[in-house]
């Protein structure tokens, strides 16, 4: 049974004066790319009350590397759900077994391929609530293990981490409100700050970091990107090919209050990433030579994520503000996504974007599901 929640959503645009407007001042023709929304958020989730953590609602969305039906997703002060038929139906919470609390604050996930025949390594992380700090499960998501991130000292809030795509002990993680990147080697039992340059440090904002997959085991190591949360530009993105000995700021590019994501098609230079404040302007930004230089793509609106299928290239905005109605600003190319952006409809019940989107192949078609904050969960079969 799928519950329709948007309706009851109810603080308004106008509440936030400083929120950027995602209003397009170009090209609004719907997109070519075929498809259907349909709101999949799973019965007897709250997405209405703040509950005991201050309930936003879902900001991750991941897939099983070794099983694309099996998706995971997981609610603020709720806990965590998981669907086996490529997003359709979802069962929860699954954090039953031990330490499963620590699955159930306000925060998200990533994903890990398990060892040969066994379930996905998942690991967790939260700003407030049960779930403050990392944590780890190696069973699916039943039972999970807190290990302490001691660069943070008395600190433990962090957003979720992101997994190096060629070793999945290998985890980059940033502080909530730090300026502060953490690293680990061993799957997070233990953790190393990363230096960052003086121009990074914004003290009271939230980075985000991410891999940049070169291809090659060795490199893909060491080359990250990171972006600043809002400041109007004056910190932008910045790379790094040494593991973050060296920094170099490639834009004025920043992310959206509360999530970012970015999307590589493959592992040959050709990066999408979401801009706000860019220098270039709003809309899409692509490289082709792996973060390093960037052009502008897509329609002139603020963006928040991108992601894709081996078709198209999308881009929608939100905004981390609880239970605020935002245009999700939908846009769409044909891939290489170089040309022909357009924006897309979307029901007028999804009343904000994706924090973040995972797309699988069900055999048939390809599948994109997304996770819009206290929006839900919505599922597009392209």
């Amino acid at each position: 049974m799928m519950r329709k929640i948007i309706g009851t959503l109810a603080i308004a645009f106008s509440v936030l004066p400083s929120l950027p407007s995602a209003t397009a001042i170009a090209q609004s023709a719907p997109a070519s790319g075929k498809g259907t929304w349909t709101d999949v958020t799973p019965s007897g989730v709250d997405l209405v009350n703040p509950l005991s953590c201050d309930n936003y609602g879902s900001i991750t969305m991941v897939a099983d590397p070794a099983r694309p039906s099996d998706l995971f997703t997981q609610f603020n002060c709720q806990g965590v759900w998981k669907s086996v038929d490529y997003g359709l139906t979802w069962s929860g919470p699954i954090n039953t077994g031990r330490g499963g609390a620590g699955a159930s604050g306000a925060g998200g996930l990533a994903i890990a391929r398990g060892p040969d025949g066994q379930p996905p390594i998942l690991y967790s992380a939260g700003i407030r609530g049960t779930g403050l700090g990392f944590w780890k499960s190696s069973d699916g998501g039943v039972s999970w293990t807190n290990y302490r991130v001691s660069p943070a000292r008395d600190r433990q809030d962090f957003y979720p981490p992101v997994v190096n795509p060629y070793d999945a002990n290998h985890l980059l993680m940033a502080g909530h409100h730090m300026s502060l990147i953490v690293q680990s080697i061993d799957g997070g039992r233990n953790w190393s700050s990363i230096e960052m340059a003086d121009g990074m440090k914004q003290g009271g904002g939230t980075g985000s970091i991410f891999f940049i997959d070169t291809g090659r085991a060795d490199t893909t190591r060491d080359t990250w990107i990171w972006t600043a949360e809002a400041t109007g530009g004056k910190i932008g993105t910045w790379r790094t090919s040494d593991q973050g000995r060296t920094w170099t700021q490639v834009d004025s590019n920043e992310h959206a209050h509360g999530q970012m994501q970015i999307y590589q098609p493959d592992n040959g230079g050709v990066v999408f990433m979401p801009a706000l404040y860019s220098n270039l302007g709003t809309g899409v930004l692509r490289s082709t030579d792996y973060g390093k230089t960037w052009t502008r793509v897509g329609v002139e609106m603020n963006q928040a994520t991108v992601f894709g299928t081996p078709k198209r290239v999308y881009a929608m905005y939100a905004w981390a503000c609880g239970g605020c109605k935002l245009d999700p600003a939908l846009q769409s190319a044909p891939q290489p996504g170089i040309s022909g952006w357009a924006r897309m409809s979307t029901p007028p019940e999804m009343a904000i974007g994706a924090a973040q989107a995972a797309t699988v192949f069900d055999g048939t078609n390809y599948v994109i599901l997304t996770a819009n904050w206290r929006g839900g969960i919505w599922r597009f079969v392209e």
